[in-house]
């Protein structure tokens, strides 16, 4: 009698279960790795965005208040300020004003910034002085604060304050 003797090659049903199962894990772990390195670049591209955007605002402002020659007290309050400035001759009428909520921050009612979740303008007498919300006879620096809502409603401050280089006058 002769034994017969099988030729084994190839790949049992539960060897290719096995590794395509593998496989699986290994994908999933890979994508979901993927999928988190994506949301945290464009998470960081966000922030990055509405920093940038806070910067723009926050200088925009200062240069404009740096000039400041006349601020209209009738007009001025925590979120808005009425002045005239050195650069136009002191003849044009200036805005920053913000209505609160999801409006959008306007100089001259052209919008300077969007996202704004906070701004304020505070007002003093000396650096060490207590702020005030209005402006009066004996202010003399200005304070900004300006709130942005990022990615996933992540908030950025800036603050600056100006002293304006020149002698101010109060209108009404």
């Amino acid at each position: 009698m002769s034994r017969r003797t099988f030729d084994r090659k190839g790949f049992t049903l539960i060897e290719i279960l096995v590794s395509l199962l593998l496989v699986g894990i290994v994908t999933a772990v890979i994508g979901l790795s993927s999928y988190h390195m994506v949301n945290g670049f464009v998470f960081a591209r966000k922030n990055a965005d509405t920093l940038l955007k806070g910067q723009i605002a926050i200088a925009r402002m200062t240069k404009e208040l740096n000039n400041v020659k006349t601020v209209y007290v009738a007009s001025t309050n925590g979120t808005q300020i009425t002045f005239t400035s050195y650069r136009d001759g002191g003849t044009v009428n200036h805005t920053i004003s913000w209505a609160g909520g999801a409006a959008n921050l306007l100089l001259d009612g052209i919008a300077l910034t969007d996202q704004v979740g906070g701004f304020s303008l505070a007002y003093y007498d000396s650096y060490s002085g207590t702020a005030g919300t209005t402006w009066s006879a004996t202010s003399r620096i200005i304070e900004i604060n300006l709130v942005l809502t990022g990615a996933e409603n992540t908030p950025a401050s800036f603050n600056a304050r100006v002293a304006p280089s020149f002698s101010l006058s109060v209108g009404t």
